[in-house]
């Protein structure tokens, strides 16, 4: 049987970004990356584009990338398959909304006798 692994990124108890690893599981990417950065360390899903080596950071409850020149911006998030097809379901269900609306309202303009050109 084939074994999935997900990318996770391995934050020190700094906030730093130290590594993005591959592991089966949230419990053993936690549990591993506290033995090697700390107690306070966490591992999150690989979900926003930082860079490892200490370079970017997470706080506030977010990940930043931190420039050459010491400014930080939001680092991008990355979608997940899941987000995107949750996204592609809301939008489809938001147009058939619209086209029902369209086609009710143009049903009232024809059969209300209203002039249409």
């Amino acid at each position: 049987m084939a074994e999935i692994s997900y990318a996770y990124i391995q934050v020190d108890g700094d906030g730093a970004v130290q590594n993005i690893a591959m592991f089966e599981n949230y419990e053993d990417a936690n549990r591993i990356t506290r033995a090697v950065y700390g107690d306070q360390a966490f591992a999150a899903e690989y979900r926003y584009a930082v860079r490892p080596g200490g370079v970017d950071r997470f706080h506030d409850g977010r990940f930043w990338r931190v420039e050459e020149d010491g400014t930080e911006t939001e680092a991008e998030y990355i979608p997940t398959e899941q987000d995107k097809i949750s996204a592609l379901q809301a939008e489809n269900a938001q147009l058939k909304a619209e086209s029902n609306d369209l086609t009710l309202a143009m049903a009232e303009m024809i059969g209300g006798g209203a002039d249409v050109e």
